[in-house]
């Protein structure tokens, strides 16, 4: 009866020696496989990220893009508008010229109001190019 007993414990004790030594082996297996499907994993991250950081440029250059648009039309209304205003005191200056109502100190200062404008209008000018070329 002892040596029935002990016999089935070393069997036991055998069994359970053998089905450890098995999982040591497939656990090798399983952190091969774990490492490889993180790896895996890790190479969809990196390029999920660099789709997004992509994708952040593409937007910040859209933006860029459209501040540019909108400062070129600021330009040509602010370039308009000035050459509006010349037209109005050319007008003027030509009437009051014809009618003779103007002083020769109010013909200078309207003269000079004009090449103001003028030197204005071609620095938005120049200032409209710059900004063209970047777009």
């Amino acid at each position: 009866m002892k040596k029935v007993f002990v016999l089935v414990v070393f069997m036991f004790v055998s069994i359970t020696g053998v089905a450890q030594s098995d999982t040591d082996g497939s656990s090798t297996e399983i952190t091969i496989e774990e490492q490889k499907e993180m790896e895996e994993v890790q190479k969809k991250v990196e390029k999920a990220e660099a789709k997004a950081k992509k994708e952040k440029k593409e937007a910040a250059e859209k933006k860029k893009q459209e501040k540019l648009q909108k400062q070129i039309k600021s330009k040509e209304k602010s370039i308009s508008s000035e050459k509006k205003q010349i037209e109005k005191l050319q007008s003027q200056l030509e009437k009051g010229k014809l009618k003779g109502t103007l002083s020769p100190v109010d013909i200078q200062k309207k003269e000079d109001k004009i090449a103001k404008g003028q030197m204005k209008i071609m620095k938005e000018q120049e200032k409209l190019k710059k900004l063209n070329r970047k777009l």
